[in-house]
């Protein structure tokens, strides 16, 4: 085996210290256009305390869906669409018909002639009658990944471990319990620092590596220039050669675009990405110069049109247009199933009863079932969909902690911090609960770091193991408690004193009255609650009720980043409660009536409970409401959980209570599986139908938005949310391997931050096959969001012509726009014009 060669000179670096010869400045623009792709392709991977579904395709979104699908397999093994045994299963189930089949292909080649124009009808057919093709080879793939497959090795495996071992030391969140001692370094110098003296790689076969790593340049950008040269790559395919790279890592590019992330959103750069990229070029150069002899470089040439953008660019394969058509018309199916619902002529009704209750829940589609369920108990009950957030975008700090929760979508910012504290106790007893609290948080890290050090793990098991005799048999027997996400909610009552939201009007958590009069109106407005106000109003939250899951924050509020939408609820109804805002808000032309109060609750999604948070604020004028309310929340919760029960496969209720708190359930609750449209329109729409718990359901009523500033808001926030959250389980449906993170039942928690699938191996993004699959089939049907909206479709067109986020989604594939105006139904076509459906 021949030693690494040594470093190719390279005519120029980088950051300040750039060649001025022409050919080195034009260099240094096609690596920097390469970078900065590689930035805007890689979806960020949210941490599993703050888990939030990423739409996979970030980046990616002003591209076709068709041609992001061709492309993206020429950089990395994935597939964007289910396979042909998939559409041919349903067609012999009776699920999709020969005459859909046919309206969607009439419908792809009038859309997209380019594509499908050259796949006839009777092709489609032939095709369907063919086995199962191979995956079609990764044109751009890593010199690892080639060796292997020449030679039957396991480089690639072998480089991925190496890079898991440095990033999960890097990035730790406290798990460890040795940190590394270059952990204040950048990811590139700490891996440079630790490679350099490490022999691992060495030991596996690749000699003189860590000699290798020590000649690299100190700058990520520079070093990357280095080795494309030294690889021999041409400039015209550094980019996708670059891409590559990181997506033969996609966990740990993800993860550490999500850290980029959050420091461009505080003014800081990270360079971390682009030295992710270095490290994994290098181990590529050292193979190819250590083993590199008769291994073919397939490197793209420059000008491949392949990968590039459509322009008149040639067809997707035969086999990804077939399979198009098919998805196309199984999303049709569903459209069509749906809108027959929502177009169906009502009975007219009988005049409102007066409304005793107003709730207000969170889009979710789980909340769909329940808020079916309890609008049947009585007719006196109102209910509303709304950002589950409740337009509270704040930093929430628990009681004993200084550092806070970020509430709201991942799309913003925290706009003011929240304290915790226990409600009615003076500065003393409140500065004594503080440090009570802390002590115990301190107390329970320092057992914590007890358990786990390597002194003390053998010890710790003989001499205390048999204390947790009672404890593992309670949990084996599945009796253990499980406890939603908050300390409010979890019974951390402090000597009486019930916790809660602090809202100073001044100070660091300060809220100035004018600022709260904007959220308390903010929130009413895009509700279009502005009268017939109801003597109690509950805004709910929502939250899961799990054990032993660390993709429980995946089960919790997206709108609040993965966490109990319970402190955002309570913040919303004490503004909504607070006198000075109630004045504020009827020289606004607002009046809530004096007897009414708003009021906080939680939906537990695990177990279809409905609690309200602060029973005890709650004026003694509505006590006998307050106790009707209960039992219709006991009512519907009882219907909603018997509903759930067959696609559980349980007999009844009780054994939805007893899954949230079985420490070896893997499927405690589908989440949002299932998930296929969004509507934005007036509850009368959608009351009384049952939607099967697979669409997010927000309120709108167009007659209260003259100026479209609410229809705006919804199809630029809450609409990409959601379109986010569809496509990350679809993409977990439709290809586990690359887009989901495996098996749960062989996940290891790295770093606290995320999860491995064993003891090895790559990050693992996206959602556990458990969340998708029942072990026989799916319990994720893979279709593309429909969004439905009732507005006049001008209106609507005019938020897609303005927002270019939003008519990439609309006009490229990646969501189905449906307009309801004036009894006619419209559907947006990738030629951004309406067609009637």
């Amino acid at each position: 085996m021949s030693t690494l060669q040594k470093p190719c000179p390279v005519k120029n670096s980088i950051h300040g210290r750039r060649d001025a010869r022409p050919e080195s400045q034009s260099m240094d623009r096609v690596l920097d256009k390469a970078l900065e792709s590689i930035h805007a392709v890689v979806p960020p991977l949210w941490p599993l305390g703050d888990y939030v579904a990423v739409n996979p395709f970030f980046g990616l979104v002003d591209q076709p869906f068709l041609q992001v699908a061709s492309n993206l397999r020429n950089i990395r093994p994935c597939n964007l669409l289910m396979p042909r045994s998939y559409f041919k299963s349903l067609l012999q189930q009776g699920l999709l018909s020969d005459k859909e089949v046919q309206m969607a292909h009439s419908q792809c080649v009038t859309e997209h002639p380019e594509w499908h124009g050259s796949l006839s009808l009777a092709d489609l057919n032939n095709w369907l009658g063919q086995p199962e093709a191979p995956p079609p080879e990764t044109r751009c793939r890593t010199f690892a990944d080639r060796l292997d497959q020449q030679e039957g090795s396991a480089w690639a495996s072998h480089i991925t471990n190496d890079i898991t071992r440095h990033c999960s030391a890097h990035f730790d969140e406290g798990q460890a319990g040795w940190p590394s001692p270059w952990r204040m370094d950048s990811l590139y110098i700490a891996w440079k620092k630790a490679a350099g003296i490490s022999r691992r790689m060495d030991l596996l076969g690749l000699r003189g590596f860590r000699q290798m790593v020590r000649t690299l340049p100190d700058e990520p950008q520079e070093a990357i220039q280095r080795l494309l040269q030294r690889l021999g790559v041409p400039q015209g395919s550094w980019k996708h050669v670059l891409l590559a790279q990181a997506f033969s890592v996609p966990g740990w590019a993800s993860y550490i675009r999500y850290r980029v992330r959050q420091d461009e959103a505080f003014g800081r750069s990270n360079a971390d990405l682009n030295g992710l990229v270095a490290m994994r070029l290098a181990y590529d150069v050292a193979l190819r110069e250590a083993r590199g002899m008769g291994i073919s470089d397939r490197f793209l040439l420059e000008d491949a049109p392949t990968m590039e953008r459509i322009g008149g660019l040639p067809s997707p394969p035969v086999d990804l247009v077939a399979r198009h058509v098919l998805q196309v018309a199984i999303e049709n199916v569903y459209r069509k199933q749906l809108l027959s619902q929502l177009t169906v002529e009502k009975t007219p009704r009988a005049p409102d009863a007066p409304k005793k209750l107003q709730m207000v829940f969170c889009i979710d589609v789980r909340s769909e079932v329940f808020r079916r369920h309890l609008e049947s108990v009585d007719a006196s009950i109102e209910t509303f969909g709304f950002a589950g957030f409740f337009g509270m975008s704040m930093e929430y700090r628990s009681l004993g902690s200084e550092k806070g929760l970020a509430q709201c979508p991942v799309l913003l910012q925290p706009a003011f911090t929240i304290q915790e504290k226990p409600l009615g106790a003076d500065a003393h007893d409140c500065e004594a609960i503080h440090r009570r609290q802390v002590s115990k948080t301190e107390n329970q890290s320092l057992w914590q770091r007890f358990q786990s050090s390597a002194t003390a793990c053998f010890s710790y098991v003989e001499s205390l193991g048999l204390g947790f005799f009672a404890k593992l048999a309670r949990d084996s027997f599945r009796a253990s408690v499980a406890r939603l996400g908050w300390p409010a909610d979890s019974g951390n009552q402090a000597r009486g004193h019930r916790l809660g939201p602090e809202i100073r009007q001044d100070g660091p958590c300060g809220l100035p009255e004018t600022s709260r009069i904007d959220l308390a109106e903010n929130l009413l407005r895009n509700l279009g609650l502005l009268d017939g106000f109801a003597p109690l109003v509950v805004l709910c939250g929502h939250a899961s009720e799990v054990t032993n899951n660390p993709y429980r924050a995946a089960l919790d509020c997206g709108a609040c980043g993965g966490h109990s939408g319970e402190p955002n609820a309570r913040v919303a109804a004490a503004l909504l409660n607070d006198e000075t805002v109630r004045q504020g808000l009827l020289k606004r032309n607002i009046r809530i009536p004096a007897e009414t109060w708003f009021t906080a609750a939680v939906h537990n999604t695990t177990t279809d409970e409905v609690n309200l948070c602060d029973p005890q604020l709650i004026p003694t004028i509505h006590s006998a409401l307050v106790a009707e309310i209960n039992g219709w929340f006991r009512m519907a919760g009882k219907e909603a959980r018997q509903e759930r029960c067959s696609r559980l496969g349980e007999r009844d209720g009780s054994d939805i209570l007893r899954r949230s708190r079985d420490w070896s359930e893997v499927r405690p609750e589908w989440g949002l599986a299932g998930n296929a449209a969004l509507i934005v329109a007036p509850r009368s729409r959608t009351k009384g139908l049952d939607l099967g718990g697979r669409t997010f359901l927000h309120s709108y009523d167009h007659r209260l938005d003259p100026d479209l500033r609410v229809l705006e808001l919804i199809m630029t926030a809450p609409m990409v949310v959601a379109n986010w959250i569809n496509l990350q389980y679809y993409a977990s449906t439709v290809d586990p391997e690359a887009f989901g993170s495996g098996n749960k039942l062989i996940h290891n928690v790295v770093g606290r931050f995320g999860v491995l699938q064993g003891n090895g191996g790559d990050l693992m993004t996206g959602l556990p096959m458990q969340c998708v699959q029942d072990g026989n089939g799916l319990q994720h049907e893979p279709l593309r969001l429909v969004v439905v909206i009732e507005a006049p479709k001008d209106s609507v067109e005019q938020i897609i012509q303005k927002h270019g986020v939003v008519r990439n989604l609309v006009s490229n594939g990646w969501v189905t726009l449906i307009v309801l105006d004036a009894g006619q139904k419209y559907r947006w076509t990738p030629r951004g014009a309406w067609i009637e459906t």
